[in-house]
């Protein structure tokens, strides 16, 4: 399933949210994301600079990346190190 994410320039992490509640913060935690799959909303330290907007696609289903955030498993929502 392709997924919208941020790539933070700080650490290098790429993370996105996993439901319309999950605000999620980078390892380094200069840039968050959240809105799930309702919208996407970022934001991000000045020092890290604006993060790049990317597609990345993700093997799971849209049910398994909510209960995922629900159960607080932390499976999937950051990618780390660069794409």
């Amino acid at each position: 399933m392709k997924i919208t994410a941020v790539k933070c320039n700080k650490c290098n992490d790429t993370i996105f949210s996993r439901a319309h509640h999950d605000f999620h913060y980078c390892t380094c935690g200069a840039t968050f994301i959240d809105g799930g799959f309702d919208y996407v909303r970022f934001g991000y330290a000045p020092e890290a600079g604006k993060p790049e907007m990317v597609e990345i696609e993700v093997d799971a289903t849209k049910s398994e990346l909510y209960s995922d955030w629900n159960h607080r498993t932390n499976k999937y929502g950051v990618i780390k190190g660069a794409i």
